[in-house]
């Protein structure tokens, strides 16, 4: 449906918008949709939180719900810090403001962000991504996508990353907060 004729406010990014501003996670989205702000203090995985317009669950406690929901192809993720890994390519992500809990449940009370992945075509097609940076920082990316027969379609995407920690344990000698993760997805 048209934006125009939603009585939401709503920030739609497609993911042309996404591959130009080198959005990779939802942290990023912050370039791209204003009043949204994703940050994390303890740990990138367990301690996230997701806010919109200011509102949003008032520590990064693993054990609370936020009040922002965070969804994946219509499925809710509980945690934000659950949804924090690379996403691979995308269709498009919906930031949508305001009490969502009619349409989405009840963790939606400040708003939440609706990621879409992007589909499997019949046109065959095959894509990577090669990125580096510092602090060792090496983020690898494919897809493969075409049809099995005249009806069915499948895609294959995989995602590579690698960085060191911004902090040295001077104790150990360790850096501390690296960053290695990997992703695959698989649509048919």
């Amino acid at each position: 449906q048209a934006l125009a004729y939603v009585p939401k406010a709503v920030s739609a990014v497609t993911a042309q918008q996404l591959q130009y501003t080198v959005a990779t996670d939802i942290r990023q989205l912050e370039q791209v949709s204003p009043s949204l702000l994703v940050s994390s203090t303890t740990s990138e995985a367990g301690g996230a939180v997701a806010r919109i317009r200011g509102i949003g669950t008032v520590c990064d406690n693993p054990g609370l719900e936020g009040s922002v929901g965070v969804f994946i192809d219509g499925v809710y993720r509980a945690r934000a810090g659950m949804a924090l890994t690379d996403l691979g390519p995308l269709d498009r992500i919906e930031v949508l403001r305001g009490p969502q809990g009619t349409l989405f449940g009840r963790n939606t009370s400040a708003g939440l962000i609706s990621i879409i992945t992007a589909k499997p075509r019949f046109a065959p097609e095959v894509s990577g991504q090669i990125d580096a940076g510092n602090f060792d920082y090496w983020r690898a990316q494919g897809s493969v996508t075409g049809p099995l027969s005249d009806t069915v379609a499948a895609r294959l995407d995989a995602v590579w990353v690698k960085r060191d920690g911004f902090l040295d344990d001077v104790i150990s000698g360790r850096d501390i907060n690296d960053r290695n993760r990997w992703m695959t997805r698989g649509q048919v």
